[in-house]
């Protein structure tokens, strides 16, 4: 099934797997043949790690080097595409990065070192469009003439001259289980005196450091030899992968109040935020009104510049500077946003939140758990993202519900709304109407939850005389029609303040002979994402990964109204199914010559919505999409059964 909007965006519009710090020894071991590689059809995965080395030396003040060394052997040609370069992000203003070796190793053992002149830095893309904002450098190291059975090599070195909060270090090396890890180590050294919390699984070494010499140190190991084959339901690798964190921070309060000290700085109120907020609330006494006139205007009008959380310094830039540039991150949209809301006397909080990460939280408080900063307004119990252009206020995108959150200026831990059927929950209804030569004419209008008029909004902001007809033709295509459709805009996508939607009016010749007896199952309803071809999410028989699910309902409603003089002979029974996974009802009724077929899907959280869903849960979801599966092969029986020939 394709969704709407991904349906518009297509007309409209590697760094490697792992999640941690790497590390490679300054003098390289000696060449040796690789092993013999399997063509592409038979390799069991695309490349492995021969050698990884990743080592930590913390000083006192948590700064800190990290040495790291990388051995992958390319075992396909889309390995080679992946590693033809490697990017390592750093921060200019708080890091230095060091290529110290770069070579290849050919599979009869040739080693063949990378030219100098193709390692070099980049500025990244938020850098170069706005500098100060993004501090962001990007180190290349391309590697030349790749083979499948070359092993790419390379050692870096990234000293951290300026902590990204006072005392605060954090190491969080995830081993993915998707992954060959041939032999990997990572050694941590530190200060003994320095707070160092420390939490592992799945691999070989201990969470208890060996002091010597005022020095406290901790060394493991991983080798993974057959890695897991890729799951079609998967949670991040880290919440079930092997695993080490490490951190100088006792408990996320500690990050809370680290980020508050500043972030709390840059909101305050200057004469130009209050003379902006007084202009936009004239007239307005209601107070939750005035934040959405705040929330709409920052949402529209501050440019989105993506420095991500933990990119770069995590100090944003004062309300003033971001008011004066239009522009801005997360957390500066946060600020901007902040300053506004106090000039009319509404406090608000900053908000960490790991947008898109699952339900999860990391006893051990690592910065890198979240990768966005929202808003929070307590006196309406309300979260804010303003970077999501075309959200309205009160809604949330998806990757930002259900998500753990931690409150900056009270320092406290707390979740986003669920991403339930409150909020994911979608309909649609389409009506054909068949004339007497087969024609038909039809109508799709969805019933979208704010999630889906989210992305709605994005999509159709971007369409325009010039491409409206080819997402017209577009819609059509993929619908298996043969003729024409036109899209009618039910609202502004750009105006927040009210709800907005589409509709699809569309017409196909020839699309049935009424002149003979047949079978006709629910026509695909253009314009719309229907749950028809679900089942195709569960084709695997099994599911050996943990997984999201969440809540989610999907109600869809056709309506055939055929002509008159064309006998109707049968219509399909209905259905009910129900277990762990869910509720699927399928209920269809005639009136006259108009056949009304109405399926309802209430997927559930199985293990609740803060919980991963676990291998075991999956058979439960395979049977619930596949009774969605037969509901959809029923079929609607017409004609004349007279001119049906008698079996001898």
């Amino acid at each position: 099934m394709k969704p709407m909007v991904w349906m518009l965006w297509g007309v409209l519009g590697v760094a490697p797997v792992v999640a941690h710090a790497d590390a490679t020894p300054a003098a390289a071991p000696p060449a040796t043949p690789g092993p013999s590689v399997a063509s592409d059809a038979q390799a069991s995965n695309n490349f492995s790690f021969v050698r990884y080395r990743a080592d930590y030396a913390v000083r006192a003040d948590a700064g800190n080097t990290q040495t790291e060394e990388y051995e992958i052997l390319l075992k396909t040609k889309a390995a080679v595409e992946q590693f033809s370069q490697v990017r390592l992000s750093y921060s200019e203003k708080m890091e230095t990065l060091e290529v110290l070796a770069a070579y290849t190793l050919t599979a009869d053992g040739q080693r063949r070192d990378v030219p100098a002149d193709r390692i070099y830095t980049q500025e990244s893309y938020s850098s170069a469009s706005a500098a100060m904002y993004a501090d962001r450098k990007v180190r290349v190291v391309v590697f030349p003439n790749l083979a499948p059975g070359t092993r790419v090599v390379y050692t870096t070195r990234r000293t951290q001259n300026t902590p990204y909060f006072p005392g605060y270090f954090g190491l969080w090396e995830t081993f993915s289980v998707f992954t060959q890890y041939d032999d990997a180590r990572v050694t941590l050294t530190a200060p003994a005196s320095l707070p160092m919390f420390v939490q592992q699984r799945g691999v070989q070494g201990s969470d208890r450091p060996t002091i010597r010499d005022g020095q406290a140190s901790w060394a493991w190991r991983y080798q993974r030899g057959t890695p897991m084959q890729s799951q079609n339901w998967s949670a991040a690798p880290w919440e079930f992968s092997p695993t080490i964190m490490a951190s100088t921070y006792r408990d996320w309060s500690q990050v809370a109040r680290a980020y508050q000290l500043k972030g709390g700085q840059a909101a305050q109120v200057t004469p130009g935020i209050q003379a902006l907020a007084d202009q936009l609330t004239a007239g307005i006494d209601d107070r939750r009104e005035q934040a959405a006139v705040l929330y709409r205007w920052v949402a529209q009008n501050i440019r989105y510049v993506a420095v991500y959380l933990g990119n770069g310094g995590l100090e944003p830039n004062p309300a003033q500077s971001i008011l004066d540039n239009h522009y801005g991150d997360c957390k500066d949209h946060v600020v901007i946003l902040e300053a506004l809301l106090a000039a009319r006397g509404i406090q608000s909080s900053a908000v960490l939140i790991g947008a898109g990460g699952g339900p999860s939280l990391p006893a051990i408080p690592l910065l890198g758990r979240f990768n966005h900063a929202i808003t929070y307004i307590p006196e309406f119990d309300l979260f804010l993202d303003s970077t999501s252009p075309y959200a309205r206020f009160g809604q949330l995108p998806d990757a930002d519900l259900g998500a753990p959150v931690l409150l900056t200026r009270t320092a406290t831990l707390s979740r986003t709304p669920d991403n339930d059927a409150t909020r994911n929950g979608n309909g649609l209804q389409v009506d054909f109407r068949f004339d007497a030569l087969g024609n038909l004419t039809g109508q799709t209008v969805q019933q979208p939850s704010g999630v889906t008029e989210i992305g709605m909004r994005g999509s159709f902001a971007r369409l325009n005389a010039q491409n409206r007809a080819r997402v017209e033709e577009s819609i059509m295509a993929s619908s298996g029609f043969d003729g024409t459709g036109a899209l009618t805009l039910l609202g502004d996508p750009q105006d927040l303040a009210q709800p907005f939607n589409y509709r699809y009016d569309f017409h196909a010749s020839d699309y049935v002979d009424f002149g003979v007896v047949g079978g006709m199952p629910l026509p695909d309803a253009p314009g719309a994402e229907s749950v028809r071809g679900i089942y195709a999410t569960t084709s695997a028989p099994q599911n050996d990964a943990p997984f999201y699910c969440t809540d989610s309902l999907r109600e869809e409603t056709y309506r055939l109204q055929f002509p008159a003089g064309v006998p109707i002979v049968a219509i399909p029974r209905g259905q009910q199914f129900s277990n762990a996974a869910g509720e699927y009802t399928l209920d269809w009724s005639r009136q006259g010559q108009t056949i009304i077929a109405h399926h309802r899907l209430h997927q559930r959280a199985v293990r609740g919505a803060q919980a991963l869903c676990q291998p075991q849960d999956y058979p439960a979801f395979r049977e619930l999409y596949q009774q969605v599966r037969r509901g959809f092969r029923g079929q609607v029986v017409y004609g004349d059964l007279k001119t049906v020939q008698a079996n001898p």
